[in-house]
């Protein structure tokens, strides 16, 4: 049985190729000169024949070396590794949970700093912003083991109406915000804590949103998921790192927007008007402007809105946000209409750059679920599926909410909200979204 024989180095390969085009070069001299003197240039054209056979060889053999070496280089996503919500970490001493005061709001952040899981849903600022945008009654609770040092957090808002009903969630609005805790012990500490107040308002459960499964031994939902892409150093890895398809529908969108904006308060008009048609067309309640307004301030130096615009027009925009090396993207809409041009396409991968040139090393496209057209249109730019896990404290004998648009109730509001003009959904929505976690 014969060896087989190794593939030439590329450096060896490309000088032979240089030898064999200067034989080439040399022996089709040679011809001319033969042919004009009268000579007979056959046994030279036989070799430059097979001087060049052996170069168009080469340079496949080349081309095959060089993609393998290119492939072999490539940038790829990879995969990430959530970390958990609850570590284990030992405690110090008797811990004590209590709510955040003014004083400890700095300690805190300290906290949520150094947490490898906290998002920036955690931070107090976002339980103030919710207070005061819709009144809503907010607990921040913390841990504080025997030298007072914060051990846990877990923030926590009641939402409360006739249509929604009474409970409490951590936290609602956004995809995560669930407790932080240095072990599990901890963790039940601060969830009997909360399991306490909603005793006391007489709330029907308890909601806590992961992105991560703590084993907390509680009731879970698991039926959504986000999509996380880990990002490379540089914009042109992450380019190479697409299908064809992703970059050709991203060209497309290139050449239909006009202008592309990151910025603040500043677009919010714009921002707002093509969120709010969109929400319609969805047939979903509208937050208002100035929860939005209220949120940027809140998380100044943390957040921007995006619009992206063909003709002068805004037809695409985003918000976003970035905390802990991570860029999220809780809201993105596009007008209906403009489907066609791509924009949204073109969109996504200004924002991405965006993302990289400021040093993030991951993009969270947000929450969906597995049978959504979202999903697909998430997966198809590398990004990874993470499982989002909703865990539930109850009284003894309650089932799982059933609060999502598929529930059969919700459905002929659904219909019926998106026959409405938007002046009157953009009135009536934020009335009624902020009953809604």
């Amino acid at each position: 049985m014969g060896m087989e024989m190794p593939e030439p180095k590329l450096e060896g390969s490309k000088d032979r190729l240089d030898e064999l085009k200067n034989t080439k070069g040399r022996l089709s001299r040679l011809v001319g000169e033969a042919r004009q003197s009268g000579n007979n240039a056959d046994e030279l054209i036989d070799e430059l024949k097979q001087v060049s056979d052996e170069i168009k060889q080469l340079q496949k053999l080349l081309k095959q070396q060089l993609n393998k070496t290119r492939t072999a280089n490539k940038w790829s996503p990879g995969t990430i590794d959530v970390p958990p919500a609850v570590a284990n970490k030992p405690s110090h001493g008797a811990i004590r949970v209590e709510r955040s005061s003014a004083d400890s709001v700095g300690a805190v952040e300290a906290y949520l700093a150094d947490h490898p899981a906290a998002s920036i849903w955690h931070r107090p600022a976002v339980s103030t912003f919710i207070e005061n945008t819709y009144g809503h009654s907010a607990r921040y609770f913390c841990a504080f083991d025997e030298n007072g040092s914060v051990v846990g957090v877990l923030p926590l808002v009641q939402l409360n109406s006739r249509l929604f009903g009474n409970f409490l969630v951590a936290m609602p609005y956004f995809n995560y915000g669930g407790l932080l805790a240095n072990n599990r012990d901890i963790a039940l500490d601060l969830i009997a804590q909360a399991d306490r107040w909603r005793e006391e308002v007489n709330a029907t459960h308890l909601e806590l949103r992961f992105c991560q499964d703590n084993a907390l031994g509680l009731p879970q939902k698991t039926d959504k998921v986000t999509f996380w892409l880990p990002l490379p150093e540089n914009t042109d890895e992450l380019w190479d790192s697409f299908q064809p398809k992703v970059r050709a529908q991203i060209r497309r969108g290139q050449r239909e927007m006009s202008e592309f904006t990151i910025g603040g308060p500043e677009l919010l008009d714009e921002f707002y008007r093509v969120f709010s048609v969109n929400m319609r067309d969805l047939g979903t309640p509208v937050y208002g402007k100035v929860f939005f307004a209220n949120l940027l301030k809140a998380l100044e130096g943390q957040a921007w809105l995006v619009v992206a615009r063909i003709d002068g027009q805004a037809v695409g925009c985003a918000f976003l946000t970035g905390y802990h090396g991570r860029m999220e993207i809780p809201w993105a809409s596009t007008l209906r209409r403009y489907n066609h041009t791509s924009i949204n396409m073109s969109m996504y991968w200004k924002i991405l750059e965006f993302a990289v040139q400021r040093g993030l090393q991951v993009f969270d496209f947000g929450r969906c679920s597995r049978d959504a057209g979202t999903y697909r249109f998430k997966q198809q730019w590398g990004a990874q599926p993470l499982k989002l896990y909703w865990d539930y404290v109850l009284p003894d004998g309650e089932k799982l909410p059933a609060l999502n648009p598929n529930n059969p109730k919700f459905r002929l509001l659904i219909a019926v909200w998106q026959r409405m003009p938007v002046v009157l959904t953009n009135l009536l929505g934020p009335h009624i979204v902020k009953g809604l976690p």
